[in-house]
């Protein structure tokens, strides 16, 4: 029954789609410098290579920015222009949902510093399978995902917009935007469980501010799918979007409105209803964004009413929540917020990032957070050191407590209902250029006591034609055995895949006509799927 559970888990992290509350934006921000100190004026634009969208700032008394919601995804160029001094540019950055990257210069040295802050909050984007490679490359996703843009899972999520489950796991998945030129790609796969193909659609509507994203899909399990995206950029102060869609028979629709609010402000409204066999879930939230120097405020509220046929129930609720997020000088920042759900439940959460030598080169990471529900709670503490070795080489060493109580703050024998522990150790490097191997190890007392993955990515492009794509993922672990509960199993699960890319110009385009093969071993099943895509 247990590792019945846990698999469930796992499915549910690899087809999660939207629900609840999303944070469905990015923030860039930092400090700009020079011998004397802070500078105010500078102009900051970020710039979306693929959509085109712009983002400005100019910086204020202390000579802090914040480039506020940002629609995800890139690769974004950020350039600082002031005058007397050289511009500075920082190129192939890339913004998932809910990131707070930091771009801080120093205009007289010529330098500029990225990272970060949200390293505290644990996320690895498209780690669903396991692993993410090549700087966030995943080595493999269900099919489905070709019709996604970003998936999200925050294991200990800190941020007090980001609605939980009970346990305190917050999962997300974004469709794909548009793009500034029109693409589309057709694909066709045939393996071990059947045929699947999609077809998809990226342009302008008359103009870079109005996108729309569309992609259909038939596979011989599921029939067919679809999702879909309309991105409309009004003015500078004003974006609407609109998605939705169905996948792995999931059906939901979700909209939001940004709105700036003076020059430092900004007001995002989201609704949404999501809905699959049994249950329906429809939300809406509303954030109020203020940037004041080296301090991020949020203030919202969060409603909705989720219903499951099966059980025959039904619920509603209705979040407050206020944040702060400071940061002291280059190497501080915390984040403290707390959210209160009526009927009553009680979630503070708080967290530091601290750069210890100021370099990016030993960073400590550290939170707690409660996840209060009516009738119980769960307490989660993480903690963390990341380490760049010699050699390329980083180290992040992570520890996880985690209980489950009856009563927050109550001391009484049986009040614990659950308390869990993980160790996890992960070392990474890219090897060239167009490699990236990973490993892991994780330790714990749960359903799956000991984890080991590894994984290595590449890609190489040459005589400008040609493209081959590597990917290997192994992922073993160790369950707790169904027939025998004082004992444990383990299983051990392989994925590949490889790819050839062909590419040639026609019409004053780039076309590429991918040959792709996939293999996996998961939970004692094989599969095998080959075949082709096309990118126009």
């Amino acid at each position: 029954m247990i590792r019945k559970l846990a698999l469930s888990i796992l499915l549910a992290l690899l087809v999660g789609l939207p629900a609840g509350a999303q944070v469905t934006t990015a923030t860039l921000r930092g400090r700009i410098t020079d011998e004397n100190g802070p500078i105010e004026g500078v102009t900051v634009v970020a710039i979306n290579q693929v959509t085109n969208a712009q983002y400005y700032a100019t910086t204020g008394r202390g000579g802090w920015y914040q480039l506020l919601d940002i629609v995800p995804g890139g690769p974004f160029t950020v350039r600082i222009h002031y005058f007397g001094y050289d511009p500075q540019t920082v190129r192939n950055l890339y913004l998932y949902a809910g990131q707070n990257m930091v771009v801080d210069a120093d205009l007289e040295a010529g330098e500029t510093h990225v990272r970060c802050d949200d390293a505290m909050t644990a996320m690895r984007m498209g780690e669903q399978n396991g692993v993410a490679l090549g700087g966030g490359e995943v080595a493999l996703s269900p099919l489905s995902y070709s019709l996604m843009g970003q998936r999200v899972y925050a294991s200990v999520p800190f941020d007090v917009r980001q609605e939980t489950s009970f346990a305190g796991t917050h999962i997300q998945a974004m469709t794909q935007t548009g793009s500034s030129t029109f693409h589309a790609s057709a694909m066709g796969l045939y393996g071990t469980d059947g045929f699947t193909g999609n077809l998809s659609v990226s342009t302008p509507l008359g103009g870079e501010d109005y996108q729309l994203f569309a992609g259909l899909q038939y596979g011989s399990a599921g029939g067919f799918e679809g999702v879909g995206r309309f991105d409309a950029r009004f003015n500078e102060a004003h974006r609407l979007d609109v998605s939705g869609g169905r996948l792995s028979g999931e059906t939901w629709v979700a909209g939001g409105l940004t709105s700036a609010v003076g020059s430092a402000g900004s007001n995002r409204f989201q609704a949404s209803w999501y809905g699959d066999v049994a249950a329906r879930e429809l939300t809406f939230s509303d954030d109020f964004t203020y940037a004041a120097g080296a301090q991020q405020f949020v203030f919202g509220v969060q409603g909705g009413r989720w219903s499951d046929a099966l059980l025959d129930t039904a619920a509603m609720h209705i979040d407050f929540y206020v944040q702060d997020v400071i940061r002291f000088g280059r190497r501080l920042t915390v984040q403290a917020g707390v959210r209160f759900r009526f009927p009553f439940a009680f979630s503070p959460r708080a967290s530091i990032y601290y750069d210890i030598l100021g370099n990016g080169k030993v960073v400590l990471r550290a939170g707690t957070a409660v996840y209060g529900r009516p009738g119980g709670s769960a307490w989660k503490n993480q903690g963390a050191i990341d380490v760049a070795l010699p050699l390329k080489f980083r180290l992040s060493v992570e520890a996880t407590y985690s209980q489950l109580v009856k009563q927050l703050f109550y001391i009484k024998a049986g009040n614990v209902a659950d308390a869990q522990y993980a160790l996890t150790a992960r070392l990474e490097r890219p090897l060239f250029d167009g490699a990236w191997a990973v490993a892991s190890y994780t330790h714990g007392d749960g359903p799956v006591s000991d984890r080991v993955i590894g994984g290595f990515y590449y890609r190489a492009a040459y005589a400008g034609h040609f493209a081959t794509t590597l990917a290997l993922l192994y992922d073993g672990r160790s369950w707790i055995d169904d027939e025998s509960p004082a004992s444990f199993t383990w299983d051990n699960n392989f994925q590949a895949r490889l790819s050839q890319d062909f590419i040639f110009s026609a019409g004053g385009r780039d076309h590429t006509l991918q040959l792709t093969a996939y293999t996996q071993r998961l939970a004692g099943v094989f599969q095998f799927t080959a075949g082709l895509r096309f990118f126009l």
